[in-house]
């Protein structure tokens, strides 16, 4: 099991105290999966914008791509993610139709954040909401860098 204090360290919880994380986990729920079970699929829609902490294990992140050679589709896998890592967020931010599909890579345990309850969080506690969404900014920024060099080693 995580230690709390670890939980702390993650980058998406940067900066709270251990009484703003309890808000925040009393909020979500933790759920397992087994390795190969899809948590997210890409392209669909629905009320699902929550968003996941990785607390233990790792998860594939795979867009379905056009392939020439065999005039299919085959997944682009994009990143693997592993504890202390966040999935869902865009879902969270745009409650638009997922653009990519997530699943265990291992046996995983998360953390599933609910968005409407995470936004009346930060409407009680506009710090707890400024800290994540600053933390959510670094963590995309850094992944959007990770993605140019990414699709410029492929070009």
């Amino acid at each position: 099991m995580v230690s709390k204090e670890d939980i702390l360290q993650f980058k998406i919880f940067e900066g709270l105290t251990p009484e703003e994380l309890d808000a925040v986990f009393d909020i979500s729920s933790e759920v397992t999966y087994r390795s190969g079970d899809i948590i997210l699929e890409e392209s669909s829609y629905g009320a699902d914008s929550d968003f996941f902490v990785i607390l233990q294990g790792n998860v594939k992140v795979e867009i379905q791509a056009s392939n020439i050679q065999s005039e299919g589709k085959v997944n682009k896998r994009l990143a693997v993610l592993k504890s202390g890592d966040v999935f869902g967020e865009m879902g969270l931010l745009r409650s638009k139709r997922r653009s990519a599909q997530v699943s265990a890579y291992s046996d995983m345990m998360a953390r599933k954040v609910s968005q409407k309850k995470l936004f009346q969080l930060f409407v009680y506690n506009p710090r707890v909401g400024y800290l994540m969404m600053r933390n959510l900014a670094a963590i995309l920024t850094d992944r959007i860098m990770d993605m140019n060099f990414m699709w410029r080693d492929e070009i």
